[in-house]
């Protein structure tokens, strides 16, 4: 195991549960085990690798709210680094290795980005020099602030040129932009605004409430889902159809503990056929399962979590040969491994069954960005789209699932324990637009995302994540509503 040193010179500056959510990953970028801990004068970071690696870390910046950001790579040595000046590089360095790829294809980068980018340099390179003097600090924050602002005008850029170009090859985008119909009956008063607003919807088909009593089905909540999609012309996809935790398995399912995982999967393929063979003809996408990528309540180990992916997709391939099928992955970047043993990174997990060729059609992602624990840590955006990047070489279709948070206090209908965070520096329903329209930019940008998914309906019901509905606990609209209405009428079919 191996020590990495930090000073940490305004401890103030640090969120408490900063060292909680801090981890190292690997070029590779693979979390490792890790384990922050204070100490007098800043943190000591250990690790289960000796190796040189990243420091991440959540981090307070003027003007941005908290962000996951990074170091560069650093090996181990017995003096500490300044952290303030490792993230600034890290930050920059992120910086420069995009505009060098980005210009590679072809962008054109603009002047106020290279602006932005000598002027994070010139306090990067302050800082570095003098990390003795007490200013230091207030450099290198300086040079992480302009990074962050060279970052965002150049994926504003980014998104625009590349959405011209799409647009220019293609007229408007077939992507799917879709909402997550749990919680809507066709009674809404908003239900009009809602099918206008979006070309798909997802149809939860949450086992839970499907089979409440073994062997005694009830399909009538979906049938009349998917009988108001159909009138309103809405896309249908269906699901996730498997997803191990006590809010979507019926309590019966809970008779089969550890060690009767035969018991476990007969029962999850019967389920899955009885629902597929039901609504077969009514779903034109399969979502087979969520989430199986992390530990369960059952201690399912990952090559019992594969083989319950693979017994999903083949199911539905066997009933339906010919929907598409598509298994989303959680918390893609992996930051959950810190934290526990795996063997397999997100990537890796899905990676092991594309190859495995059972006619898996693209891969989802639950993005729920802005929460923690079962969330995304805010990230800046040249980061998401790194991200993007890196799944996109499984060669498949990406289905985004999303959603922010419109305020970071208790939330009375949120169930789970996840807890929104700070990633403006006031939380509101006009910071859930804003920074979903950045966020949303980039998906759309991107061509490897063909469906994009808004997670979340209302907060007036019981529900997973703190605020990140589009109609808030009184039954009132939010903007981001707005904002989705109008990039469909702009780019989408």
């Amino acid at each position: 195991m191996g020590v990495i040193k930090f000073l940490v010179p305004r401890r103030e500056w640090v969120a408490a549960d900063a060292v909680e959510r801090a981890y190292m990953a690997g070029l590779d970028e693979i979390p490792w085990r890790t384990r922050a801990e204070w100490n007098a004068t800043g943190l000591d970071v250990r690790r289960a690798e000796s190796d040189s690696g990243n420091f991440f870390i959540p981090y307070a910046v003027q003007g941005y709210g908290e962000l996951m950001l990074s170091t560069a790579s650093l090996m181990e040595r017995e003096r500490p680094y300044h952290l303030d000046v490792e993230i600034a590089r890290g930050t920059l360095n992120r910086l420069l290795n995009q505009i060098s790829v980005w210009r590679g294809m072809g962008m054109a980068i603009g002047p106020d980005v290279m602006a932005a980018t000598t002027g994070a340099r010139e306090h990067l390179s302050w800082a570095a020099t003098r990390q003795e003097d007490e200013a230091s600090t207030d450099r290198a924050r300086a040079a992480t602030r302009g990074a962050l602002d060279a970052m965002t005008l150049l994926s504003s850029a980014f998104v625009e040129q590349a959405l011209a170009a799409r647009h220019q090859q293609a007229g408007k985008l077939s992507t799917l932009l879709g909402i997550n119909l749990s919680g809507l009956s066709a009674s809404n008063p908003l239900a009009a605004q809602i099918a206008s607003t979006f070309n798909t919807a997802l149809v939860p088909l949450t086992w839970r409430e499907i089979e409440i009593n073994q062997g005694k089905p009830d399909f009538s909540l979906g049938d009349q889902q998917i009988d108001w999609c159909r009138a309103n012309g809405l896309k249908i996809c269906g699901g996730p159809l498997l997803q191990i935790d006590k809010w979507s398995l019926p309590d019966w399912m809970y008779m089969w503990g550890e060690g009767d995982e035969e018991s476990f999967r007969s029962c999850v393929a019967e389920h899955i056929e009885a629902v597929v063979s039901h609504f077969r003809g009514k779903v034109q996408l399969w979502q087979c399962a969520a989430g199986l990528n992390l530990n369960n309540e059952f201690e399912h180990a990952e090559e019992e979590r594969l083989r319950l992916a693979v017994l999903t997709i083949e199911t539905i391939r066997r009933v339906d040969p010919r929907s598409p099928v598509v298994l989303t992955i959680d918390q893609p970047w992996g930051s959950f491994m810190s934290r526990e043993d795996y063997d397999l990174s997100p990537l890796h997990f899905a990676d092991a069954l594309v190859r495995a060729e059972l006619g898996l059609s693209g891969i989802g992602l639950s993005i729920n960005a802005g929460y923690a624990p079962e969330g995304t840590e805010p990230r800046d955006l040249i980061e998401f789209a790194r991200q993007l990047d890196r799944w996109s070489t499984l060669g498949l279709p990406l289905l985004v699932t999303l959603c922010v948070p419109s305020a970071s206090g208790p939330d009375p209908q949120a169930h789970r324990g996840i807890r929104a965070l700070n990633y403006a520096e006031a939380v509101s329903a006009e910071t859930q637009r804003a920074w979903s329209e950045k966020l949303l930019g980039v998906l759309l940008a991107k061509q490897p995302v063909q469906g994009i998914i808004w997670n979340q309906l209302l907060d007036s019901q019981p529900h997973a994540f703190p605020h990140g509905g589009l109609i808030d606990a009184h039954g009132r609209t939010k903007p981001i509503l707005g904002l989705l209405e109008s990039l469909r009428r702009q780019h989408l079919v």
